[in-house]
């Protein structure tokens, strides 16, 4: 064996033993956390301290997420999944906890629209906080059956789309190109009577998304609110469907 070959086999040795080392840590430090064994902030404190020293393994980065969705830190743990999903974007357990977080924001802000605000509920919140699941050095990642966001899939292009919108009704320009093609034109609210004599920076905007739409919520200073849902029309979010709360 030449000392190039030695060398090269010394080399990846070194790094098998570091993966392997790796994998045991990280499935340690899973079964502390799933048993209540350590803290919360000890174990975020554990895994970054594996995510910088083992960054091979995106199953880390998940759950950071996990941890951060636990908390209802949505988005740090959107940013934490986003990381693991980068590694290996085959994940579809990954893309399920970033779906459920999506899923569960947009629940919330539909309640929170049929919410009189002048009188709300005493009840508890009904929607329950989705459960998030850790992962191991065994876990296997299989190709996602649900399909990856696009990069439309952002507040900014969503917020885009709803300033355009805002834009041609103030100059009383036709609007139909906002709203998808079947949407019936005498079904388009006068929504203008309600927003169009406020200021866009005085205009609240809560936008969330679910699997597939972006639920909006439309609020001015007098607490008018309009709900919007949007479907992504090839590149652009156009609307389906307009609700005067």
């Amino acid at each position: 064996m030449t000392c190039t070959a030695a060398l090269w086999a010394e080399n990846n040795a070194i790094d098998e033993r570091e993966s392997l080392q790796c994998s045991a840590e990280l499935d340690a430090l899973v079964v502390r956390i799933s048993n209540d064994a350590i803290p919360v902030k000890t174990g975020e404190h554990e895994l970054q301290r594996l995510a910088e020293s083992c960054e091979q393994l995106p199953q880390i980065a998940h759950n950071q997420g996990v941890l951060a969705a636990r908390s209802q830190q949505w988005s740090k743990a959107i940013k934490h999944f986003q990381v693991s999903l980068a590694m290996d974007t085959r994940a579809a357990s990954t893309q399920r906890q970033l779906q459920k977080i999506h899923e569960y924001r947009a629940a919330k802000a539909y309640e929170k629209a049929l919410t009189d605000p002048e009188n709300p509920t005493e009840t508890a919140s009904s929607i329950a906080i989705p459960e998030f699941e850790l992962q191991d050095s065994t876990t296997v990642n299989a190709i996602a059956s649900i399909p990856g966001r696009s990069n439309y899939h952002t507040i900014s292009t969503v917020e885009y789309e709803l300033y355009a919108w805002w834009q041609a009704h103030q100059a009383e320009l036709d609007v139909a190109d906002y709203y998808v093609a079947d949407y019936p034109p005498l079904a388009i609210k006068h929504v203008q009577q309600d927003f169009m004599q406020e200021q866009w920076q005085d205009l609240q905007r809560e936008i969330a998304f679910t699997a597939n739409d972006a639920v909006v919520i439309i609020s001015d200073s007098q607490q008018k609110r309009t709900m919007l849902l949007m479907r992504l029309v090839g590149s652009r979010w156009k609307i389906y469907q307009e609700t005067v709360l």
